[in-house]
């Protein structure tokens, strides 16, 4: 099966991504509700493009936290990546200054609707 961590990217099989989000002006309790990516699960290419971002983003290289400057009702993301080796963290506050991140927030909104879509 070889190296779960090459060169600093993440693994090819068995990545999970817990992505939750908190807070915000009209928040619903529902979005806080953590979202399970199963990344195997996904067609190829938004596998190979959602990983491509959390490595952009350097999740593993992040430290958990939240944005010193967000106004007391921002809303915040909590991402969590596993990849069988590797565990990353990392909670952000809009508005969100690293554009990877940002990114990666945005994609992640997206796959979390069609979870929640799915229920």
């Amino acid at each position: 099966m070889g190296s779960r961590w090459h060169q600093g990217r993440l693994s090819e099989t068995d990545v999970r991504i817990d992505f939750s989000i908190d807070g915000g002006l009209a928040a619903f309790p529902g979005l806080a509700k953590p979202v399970t990516i199963e990344c195997d699960a996904l067609p190829v290419a938004e596998r190979t493009a959602l990983r491509d971002l959390v490595d952009r983003a350097g999740l593993f290289e992040q430290r958990a936290r939240a944005s010193a400057h967000a106004p007391p009702d921002a809303r915040r993301y909590t991402i969590a990546v596993d990849d069988g080796g590797r565990c990353g963290r990392v909670t952000v506050a809009e508005p969100i200054a690293d554009p990877a991140l940002r990114d990666l927030v945005a994609t992640l909104r997206t796959h979390a609707r069609a979870v929640r879509a799915k229920r």
